[in-house]
């Protein structure tokens, strides 16, 4: 059911450019609104925006899971991992930081912001989909969108921020694996074992250094283009991994 489940995700998200109705219809404003209102601490507020429902997910599915062959344990799989991912336009998203990078002048940043930006529209539901289930998704994907409506000087900030790093690291490696596996695989595993213990600097680094070791374009004017490629082929790197753990019996 997880490789079903996976590759009904990635279809919508390589194939549906209409924004994402599951996302919309669910929003966590309303949800961190009404939890702010009754809990002041910190901490405590971010458990129960976040951790509860997570530990709701995990105990509704453990419920459903033999109901009707599994197929309603599919049905709220599928959801949570639609209300979790960013559906994108990709050529949109890159000719945008591309006129961006080019007016700011900040070429450099280009790479590691676009691959991040794209590795998490979908790339830690997946990977928590498959540690986890759909609880895991729900972790992640609350956690992201709490730290984003958190202002600077919240005394949780530096726990949500520090839960995130964490869920991403692992993810973010194997992306950068895939980039290799799937670009210029010398130069682009270097790049990931030199940076792959670190615990210094953010995901989105690592991510964006070895998306630039991997790709195979010597020519400045085709750079897009094989950046375009390897983010949207990095996807089907993780349906892989999904048929693979499938088949070992996960």
């Amino acid at each position: 059911m997880e490789f079903l489940t996976i590759m009904a995700v990635v279809l919508v998200y390589r194939n549906w450019f209409g924004g994402n109705p599951v996302r919309d219809a669910f929003s966590t404003e309303s949800w961190f609104s009404a939890i702010g209102g009754n809990i002041s601490a910190g901490n405590l507020r971010f458990i129960a925006a976040v951790i509860v429902p997570a530990v709701a997910i995990l105990i509704l599915s453990d419920v459903i899971d033999s109901w009707f062959f599994g197929l309603l344990n599919l049905a709220l799989s599928i959801a949570i991992l639609l209300f979790a991912i960013e559906v994108i336009d990709l050529d949109v998203l890159i000719e945008d930081h591309r006129v961006w990078a080019a007016e700011q002048q900040q070429d450099g940043d280009f790479f590691t912001d676009i691959t991040y930006e794209v590795f998490q529209c979908i790339v830690p539901a997946l990977f928590w989909f498959l540690i986890l289930g759909p609880a895991g998704v729900v972790l992640y994907a609350l956690s992201e969108r709490y730290l984003a409506q958190l202002g600077e000087d919240d005394s949780d900030i530096s726990l949500v921020e520090q839960l995130i790093y964490w869920m991403e690291w692992i993810p973010a490696r194997v992306t950068g694996l895939i980039y290799a596996l799937l670009g210029d695989f010398r130069g682009g595993l270097d790049a990931l074992l030199d940076v792959f213990a670190d615990t210094q600097n953010s995901n989105a680094l690592v991510l964006g250094n070895t998306v630039r070791a991997s790709m195979t374009s010597n020519n400045p004017d085709d750079e897009f283009l094989d950046l375009q490629w390897l983010l949207e082929n990095s996807i089907w790197g993780w349906v892989a991994i999904a048929a693979l753990l499938t088949i070992l019996g996960w």
